[in-house]
């Protein structure tokens, strides 16, 4: 008799032991948001390829705006999750580990004003969103702003500057925490490539990914992310392999309009010596680059050289403007509408330019005109 009630206690014992390790460790995200007009809030789960978001629990707001999520965690290296809100507001995202006691609180608008306490990766989220999208936020009132035709420079330099500074403060955040999961948060926003789509590339590279896939190895070594940034690290080589191996065997086509309305080709001009230039009218050294090449230009172009440029400007007014004001005498054509031109080409900043000779070999063009005459001198 004995031994079987010391067999039953076992078998209990074991099956305890099963449902504590199938529930986890209890973890809680609890907080107040105070005046943002938020009557509800839900806690949802980012998948570990970060792709998907999975929603776990929904809450309302007490009087006081006082809100708790409490829930089991049994994985061993932290996930994302995010708190997000009723009427497409954006999302606070929280790096959660199990057992953590995470608290916010906000008055106001929630994402521009929470702060956060019991996780240092999600403060650290906090404060990249504190830089990144305060010119982000700035980026997208240009964009909707609607000023007349005479203040369209203006509107699209301060577009650009504001881009700018938000992949600048993108690139700094993340190169200054590689070993941290809010890098990787930080590392996959676009909300300037969103509104100048020929940014894409600028700033966050393969050494960034890399960096951040050396650094996370080590904090996080069971982290399901990275096998993520493996998989984007893998397909930028793979891209970048692609790209080279296309433009040693043949350049690839362009067909594009001028502001006439007229299509040209890349193509069509076979059997010249060619200069490809990517560039775009905001910007002061592509701007000093056409008044150089004038003089190349008229030196070389009845020799066969020619100037085959593609704008990135997303407005196509401001383009216009620029290449009347500047009189180029050369084929400029927009490409503001047609970013699949950049990426066929690898653009990752402004100027690029590639120079291809007569039997259609293409090499990364020097944007010195001293080397640039050089180079036409030999293929003419």
């Amino acid at each position: 008799m004995k031994k079987l009630i010391i067999a039953a206690l076992c078998v209990a014992t074991m099956f305890a032991s099963c449902s504590t390790e199938n529930r986890g460790v209890t973890t809680t995200i609890s907080g107040r948001f105070v005046g943002s007009n938020v009557d509800s809030v839900f806690l949802e789960r980012v998948s570990d390829s970060y792709t998907t978001v999975e929603r776990v629990a929904a809450a309302s707001l007490a009087d006081n705006g006082a809100f708790s999520f409490e829930f089991e965690m049994d994985e061993s290296s932290p996930r994302f999750y995010r708190l997000s809100f009723p009427e497409n507001r954006r999302p606070v995202m929280l790096v959660v580990a199990a057992g953590d006691n995470i608290e916010l609180e906000s008055v106001g608008d929630i994402f521009l004003n929470y702060e956060v306490e019991g996780s240092e990766e999600s403060a650290l989220i906090r404060e990249f969103n504190r830089s990144y999208f305060v010119a982000g936020d700035r980026l997208a009132g240009i964009a909707e702003n609607t000023l007349n035709s005479s203040r369209l420079m203006d509107r699209e330099l301060s577009a650009y500057t504001a881009a700018r500074e938000a992949i600048t403060a993108q690139v700094s955040f993340v190169g200054a925490h590689q070993d941290r999961l809010a890098a990787f948060y930080a590392l996959h926003q676009n909300v300037a490539e969103s509104y100048i789509p020929q940014l894409m590339g600028y700033g966050i590279t393969t050494a960034h990914r890399q960096s951040l896939l050396a650094g996370l190895s080590k904090s996080y070594p069971d982290s399901p992310y990275l096998a993520v940034l493996q998989k984007e690290i893998d397909e930028d080589i793979a891209y970048a392999e692609l790209a080279s191996n296309v433009s040693l065997a043949s350049f690839p086509d362009i067909e594009l309009q001028d502001m006439f309305k007229q299509t040209h080709r890349l193509s069509d001009y076979e059997g010249k010596v060619v200069l490809l230039y990517f560039w775009s009218a905001t910007d002061a050294m592509c701007n000093n680059l056409n008044a150089e090449l004038k003089s190349v230009y008229d030196n070389y172009h009845d020799r066969g050289f020619e100037i085959f440029q593609v704008s990135a400007d997303s407005d196509m007014s401001l383009w216009i403007s620029a290449v009347r004001q500047q009189k180029l005498p050369w084929v400029s054509l927009f490409g503001g509408n047609e970013h699949s031109v950049f990426s066929l080409y690898n653009v990752r900043q402004l100027p690029t330019a590639f120079l291809i000779d007569r039997e259609g070999n293409m090499n990364v063009c020097p944007l010195n005109i001293g080397a640039l005459a050089t180079d036409i001198e030999k293929m003419l």
